[in-house]
């Protein structure tokens, strides 16, 4: 059985679509303004990853356990999303709709990734990313603490940032204290650290955006530098003053850099 995934939709329905897929732990919600703004010229749909909700009533009512299942994850994605969209990824929601895009390309007109790279842990031949020891030690963190855990995440999240006290209030208003789901954060750590999208990312047949912040202290921005000719239909963009969030950091750029790109691609 599939865990439903909860979504909420902005704009006119007739427009063309953008389907956002949120990151590990963080509700939709932190995407809504940047979903607002796109939604005065796109048909907008923002979804959670399983499980993970502000919504006391949507959690109470989710009796099936969550699936981080990269295969599994993916079909509910997809049933989730308009059947023709751009697909927008923020962190982990960049990497899972990576893997959609290259594997189910009929489901994606192009993909717009933020915060994201193929690997979020260092690897053989992928060096600039997070040492597996952090990375564990972190997720121990979790384990034995969700609330520190998260609480570690947000300055994590905005630690290079130019409003680095201002970002992490903001962050902490969003956080799923209340609805809480352990095994919903476990899982999508295990997901986070075994899932290696080289491979799909240079195989996308599909027009490909990755936004990167360049002072993110989770995702290098050098990470994609090492992936220049591998995918000749990828564009990079890094925005130099950003951390974790540029679309919270830097909102106009991020709406524009995704608009002309989505204008650019369109046949």
């Amino acid at each position: 059985m599939r865990v439903r995934i909860e979504t909420e939709s902005f704009g006119n329905a007739s427009n063309q679509a953008i389907f956002m897929v949120s990151g590990w732990a963080m509700p939709k919600e932190v995407m809504r303004s940047f979903a607002l703004r796109l939604s005065e010229r796109f048909y907008v749909v923002v979804a959670n990853l399983p499980s993970i909700s502000l919504d006391e009533q949507w959690i109470s009512r989710s009796r099936i356990g969550p699936n981080y299942d990269i295969d599994a994850l993916s079909e509910q994605l997809i049933d989730a999303a308009p059947n023709e969209a751009w697909w927008i990824g923020w962190s982990l929601g960049g990497m899972v709709s990576a893997y959609v895009a290259a594997r189910r390309s009929s489901c994606v007109l192009g993909l717009i990734t933020l915060s994201a790279s193929p690997s979020f842990v260092k690897r053989e031949g992928w060096e600039s990313a997070m040492p597996v020891e952090d990375f564990d030690a972190f997720a121990g963190l979790v384990e034995q603490s969700p609330e520190e855990g998260l609480k570690r995440f947000v300055m994590l999240q905005a630690k290079g940032a130019e409003n680095e006290r201002a970002l992490v209030k903001q962050l902490q208003v969003l956080l799923p204290i209340k609805t809480l789901n352990r095994p919903a954060l476990i899982g999508g750590l295990r997901l986070l650290r075994s899932l290696d999208v080289r491979r799909e990312w240079s195989l996308l047949d599909l027009p490909n955006l990755h936004i990167l912040g360049g002072k993110d202290a989770l995702v290098s921005s050098k990470s994609l530098e090492q992936q220049t000719d591998v995918n000749p239909l990828q564009q990079c963009v890094v925005l130099s003053n950003c951390a974790h969030q540029p679309f919270l950091e830097d909102e106009e750029a991020c709406v524009r850099h995704v608009e002309n790109f989505i204008d650019a691609n369109n046949s």
